[in-house]
């Protein structure tokens, strides 16, 4: 994952490490595909969450 901290996501069931071609790596949040008022890809730290689900 990137070297910024990216929070909840990191143990969140909703989120995928999107890799480019070019060797950088994004969090992206798939709850948005559910709920649209969630962000594609959220700024990062998050701190809060209230979609958050942990992984099992």
């Amino acid at each position: 994952m990137p070297a910024t901290p990216i929070g909840l996501c990191t143990s969140c069931r909703f989120q995928k490490v999107i890799r480019s071609g070019r060797g950088s790596e994004f969090s992206m949040c798939t709850r948005n595909k559910i709920d649209p008022s969630y962000p594609k890809y959220p700024r990062l730290p998050v701190l809060r969450c209230a979609g958050r689900e942990p992984r099992p």
